[in-house]
């Protein structure tokens, strides 16, 4: 097993108004609790797991949170059941669903080979309750590829899977050929909705979220006859028992839209999905050394929806927004203290330190580590608007695709961590003081390629100790 993180999909169900939506149901959000695939490797072979979504235009993109999901509308048919067929286009199409239907939420889940071995390739889906029998396969619908719809995946039901004592309903779906270098497969699951025949008493019983529970598994096709065959060989079949365990440590995030049901969870230790902007005002935790909005203490992950985060009462020297001692913040907007994301350590807990999406934007340092524990950090798709600096403590620091401009007065970085900037952009008249080594590999400042003759206008003290490639 070279790599087990965790994915999923979460439904906050709430009331919604009959009137606005024209059916009785409820209002809903998808969530994910991160960004990093729940993927299980073996045989030297390395895979991604894609979970995607059309914008407005119709492109794919990826997931994000935050997104209602209202009882769907269909023409012709409540329960299209018989037309399903009709949704998929086929050949390299296939994931591309008639746009007839409203309501109906996107969540394309896919494989990729990333590696340099074909490999045969399985994705295990557990969709909450018993989507077989019960009650609430009656109202809660995916639209998943299967032998009916696309003969080149393989759909088997498993049954009813308990894990942390909830009960799903698991499915696996096998990809018969060999997936090659570099090849993507047809989605597995594509949507999720909601019957407009569903009540507040029918979606009651689920809690406050609906979750959907992703894993995808990949061996070498050397020495194997068949994928189920090879799958099964090298991680057991997939049964409900099997199931269970590979899935046996997964961890629902809360779902919030307010200031202090975001500081609860967090001090629970739990992980988060915001589905609003949040506004904390004043600011009253504490990060050892001053005030800070937040903390995260426990490797938790924060989503932000891609909504923003503004803390008001941390403009002290040491105040913070996030203090964090290891996790994962993403699609969030971060502004209004004097650090944005403080990196610290605690007795109990230290690890990486991952950004994705994140936008620092109106804190005057963006991100600082004074006391770090050497746990690293690894930031990509992101902005950094003005000073950013971290101390040695830190380990050290990967920026990958990030912008960095000016903020608060200032466009400067000061790393006195070893610091490696993959394919960054930096604003016309940002200064770097390389304390410690830098790395810049296909870098630009003001629009312009960064190279060893206009290294100087970026970084202007001590520059023999920056690199660039």
């Amino acid at each position: 097993m070279s790599k087990k993180t965790k994915k999923m999909m979460s439904m906050l169900f709430v009331v919604a108004l009959v009137a606005i939506i024209g059916v009785a149901g409820m209002l809903a959000y998808l969530s994910s609790e991160d960004n990093d695939v729940n993927v299980m490797t073996l045989g030297n072979v390395e895979i991604d797991q894609i979970e995607q979504e059309r914008n407005a235009t119709g492109d794919l993109v990826e997931f994000k949170n935050g997104k209602p999901l209202y009882p769907a509308v269909f023409e012709g048919s409540s329960i299209p059941w018989a037309a399903e067929a009709n949704w998929v286009v086929p050949g390299d199409q296939a994931w591309k669903v008639v746009e007839a239907n409203a309501n109906v939420v996107d969540k394309f889940v896919t494989v990729k080979n990333t590696g340099k071995s074909d490999a045969y390739v399985r994705t295990i889906i557990a969709y909450e309750g018993d989507m077989t029998y019960g009650p609430e396969g009656a109202y809660i619908h995916v639209v998943h590829n299967g032998t009916n719809v696309n003969p080149a995946i393989a759909i088997t039901c498993i049954g009813i899977v308990n894990v942390n004592g909830t009960d799903y309903t698991a499915y696996e779906y096998v990809y018969p050929e060999a997936l090659k270098k570099g090849e993507t497969t047809d989605p597995s699951l594509k949507q999720v909705y909601m019957n407009k025949a569903a009540t507040n008493e029918v979606v009651a019983k689920y809690g406050d979220t609906y979750d959907i529970l992703v894993l995808s598994q990949a061996v070498q096709t050397n020495g194997f006859a068949d994928a189920k065959t090879a799958l099964d060989t090298a991680f057991g079949g997939a049964t409900a028992a099997n199931v269970a365990g590979w899935f046996g440590d997964v961890k629902i995030p809360k779902v919030v839209e307010a200031a202090d049901d975001l500081v609860a969870a967090l001090e629970q230790g739990d992980s988060v999905v915001l589905t609003d902007d949040v506004k904390i005002d004043p600011a009253g935790m504490s990060n050892a050394y001053g005030t800070t909005g937040i903390n995260v203490k426990n490797g938790q992950t924060v989503d932000g929806g891609g909504n923003v985060l503004d803390i008001k009462g941390a403009g002290g020297t040491w105040d913070s927004g996030i203090n964090t001692t290891g996790g994962t913040i993403k699609d969030i907007t971060i502004t209004g203290s004097f650090r944005g994301i403080f990196i610290n350590h605690n007795s109990s807990h230290s690890e990486p330190v991952i950004l994705e999406n994140v936008t620092l934007d109106g804190t005057t340092y963006t991100i600082s580590c004074d006391q770090g524990n050497y746990q690293t950090l690894y930031a990509k798709d992101s902005t950094f608007k003005g000073w950013t600096s971290y101390a040695a403590t830190l380990g050290n620091a990967t920026f990958e695709d990030c912008y960095f401009g000016k903020g608060n007065g200032y466009a400067y970085m000061r790393p006195y961590a070893p610091t490696t900037l993959i394919g960054c952009d930096f604003e016309a008249g940002f200064r770097v003081d390389a304390r410690a080594a830098v790395t810049f590999e296909d870098c630009t400042i003001g629009g312009v390629a960064l190279t060893k003759d206009n290294l100087a206008t970026l970084v202007v003290s001590n520059i023999a100790n920056a690199t660039v490639k």
